[in-house]
């Protein structure tokens, strides 16, 4: 109904221009809010308030101008002035309708704008290091990126999801030593694994199952031992990297550091398809070095002056674009730093052709917002084709009590471990419910119970609940095929009112939700819209009516039953036919 009402305002003010009423080259954006009192109509604007001032007359005058300038249009019942100068707009029972059929038109793809008619878009999202299994807390970034990406997608956007593989730098290498020295403890070697190595029962299994298949790799554990003599534990364990290094060689070092990597990447692959999230492009950070553009990038900073030699390494003047501190980008033993590969990254990004890039990181990667920005400013890039949205931890409670997380000794909640016990479903529900920068208290015995009182579950068998209907209509023999030539002046009471209205809100809230970056606004609608059916339906007698209420009654519930269905698509979640 919005689009209807911008070409109505449009058109008046245009011939007010052409009247000379109007300053024929004043232009105005033209928005609409749906009221939030009955008695104040529909919807209302301010157009008004904001010609007055460059027209020069009192916005009570221009909204009145306006007014007589729309003259009888259909889909206006009544028109008020009210308070400055805004205008109230009352809609005729005929044009609630349209939504109605709109939806049996459009199906599944209500609510969602034309695809390739905005911005091209990359989401890189959860991009956790191949350490591990993921645990609950990728799991929120998990559920808000894909929700975001979805939404971004149903606003017209052309988006591309993303995951960076950290597959180079120092914490593969102490993955790979850990998994080296279980190796070795499979063969019988008298080592013991060292605090910061990688702890988990995963790394034990991927030691073992490579002993069994091969002890060629074997190293006295005295030779172990004596290279961390006299050394902290972050010094010996470099010196393990680098004997593992020296002593497999560059084949014998691959098998242990591929095996981690392959056999952790697949799981996390496998994992989060299972959450429902899959990706467009898996980018392994070691093609940046491959192909030479993380060189490249820092060329390009020396050849700006960007760069400077201190110490014996290279540092980036961050400091000129906004950032706190100059920071590394070439150690003094000539290897990049992480940010170096973020640089490169970045710009590649860009490179590609994206007009938004959008990071989702944790919120305590926050203080590393304004050194990347300043990277691409200094590259002669846009920093504002980057978006960076941080997501805060969710914590678990179960019975009350807070669940225990712990991360490099292995002991966590894995996001598998979160899925079997609630359903990817509940998981990716509940995890959308905030704001991504809210704290989360996540209560996994609500996410699990079925009642009203569980937000998922009240949406979900709203629509369950209309599938029920609508097989029981049929069971009796009513027919249910051709419910879109119901007659909707059937339907006038409240409550069908108030879901008609609402109904015909989901693709406005699809595009501020995407405007916001904030998946969440579809969970309070589909929320709002299953309160208002679950009231409908408990006070209404649907296959007791005469049939041309009740075919109206069905084809409203249909309707419903389709937002519902397609609203969950949008947050990546089923809607059942039957719970």
């Amino acid at each position: 109904m919005i689009p209807q009402l911008e070409s109505l305002f449009t058109d008046a003010i245009a011939q007010l221009k052409t009247n000379g009423v109007l300053p024929p080259d004043q232009s105005v954006a033209i928005k609409f809010e749906r009221t939030r009192q009955k008695e104040h109509g529909d919807f209302a604007t301010n157009v008004a308030l904001t010609l007055a001032k460059p027209a020069k007359k009192n916005p009570r005058e221009i909204a009145q101008l306006i007014i007589d300038a729309l003259g009888d249009a259909p889909e206006i019942d009544k028109i008020e002035l009210a308070g400055p100068g805004f205008i109230n707009l009352f809609l005729k029972q005929d044009a609630r309708y349209e939504v109605l059929h709109r939806l049996f038109d459009e199906g599944d793809q209500f609510g969602l704008t034309a695809q390739n008619s905005r911005d091209k878009i990359l989401v890189e999202f959860v991009s956790a290091n191949p350490t591990g299994p993921l645990h609950v807390g990728h799991g929120r970034g998990a559920a808000y990126g894909d929700a975001l990406a979805r939404v971004l997608s149903a606003a017209g956007h052309q988006v591309e999801s993303e995951y960076y593989v950290n597959d180079a730098g120092r914490q593969m290498d102490i993955l790979a030593v850990s998994v080296w020295i279980r190796y070795l403890q499979s063969l019988g070697e008298d080592i013991a694994l060292p605090t910061n190595a990688y702890q988990g029962a995963y790394v034990e299994a991927m030691g073992q199952e490579l002993a069994q298949q091969d002890s060629s790799h074997r190293v006295a554990a005295a030779q172990l031992l004596s290279t961390q003599q006299g050394l902290d534990e972050e010094a010996a364990i470099d010196a393990l990297i680098a004997l593992a290094k020296q002593t497999l060689g560059e084949q014998g070092y691959a098998i242990f550091f591929d095996k981690a990597l392959n056999s952790i990447l697949d799981d996390i692959r496998d994992d989060l398809h299972e959450f429902g999230v899959d990706y467009h492009t898996w980018f392994s950070e070691r093609s940046l070095f491959d192909q030479g553009k993380i060189q490249a990038a820092i060329e390009q900073l020396k050849q700006s002056g960007d760069v400077y030699e201190k110490g014996g390494a290279l540092w980036f003047k961050g400091t000129a674009y906004g950032d706190e501190k100059d920071r590394v980008v070439v150690r003094e033993n000539g290897q990049p730093t992480y940010f170096a590969s973020d640089i490169a990254y970045h710009k590649d990004k860009i490179d590609r052709g994206f007009d938004l890039t959008i990071n989702v990181w944790g919120s305590d990667h926050h203080g590393y917002i304004p050194r990347v920005k300043a990277s691409l400013q200094a590259l002669g890039l846009d920093p504002e084709k980057l978006k960076v949205l941080l997501v805060q931890f969710a914590v678990l409670y179960r019975s009350g009590e807070k669940v225990g997380m712990s991360t490099r000794s292995g002991q966590f909640v894995t996001l598998r471990d979160l899925r079997k016990e609630i359903g990817s479903d509940a998981a990716r529900f509940f995890y959308a419910m905030r704001k991504s920068e809210q704290h989360m208290d996540f209560d996994l015995d609500l996410a699990k119970e079925q009642s009203n009182d569980n937000p998922l579950y009240y949406v979900q068998y709203a629509h369950a609940r209309i599938c029920r209907l609508v097989t029981t209509a049929q069971e009796r023999g009513f027919s249910t095929g051709n419910l879109a030539q119901a007659d909707f002046s059937q339907l006038s009471n409240e409550h069908e009112n108030t879901l008609l209205t609402l109904l015909s809100r989901l693709p406005e809230v699809v595009n501020k939700a995407a405007a916001d970056y904030e998946p969440h606004q579809i969970n309070y609608y589909l929320r709002d819209v299953a309160t208002a059916f679950h009231s409908y339906y408990n006070t209404s007698k649907f296959l007791q009516a005469d049939a041309p209420q009740r075919d109206a009654m069905l084809a409203l519930c249909s309707a419903v039953r389709q937002v519902l269905k397609n609203g969950l698509g949008i947050l990546g979640v089923s809607a059942p036919e039957s719970m």
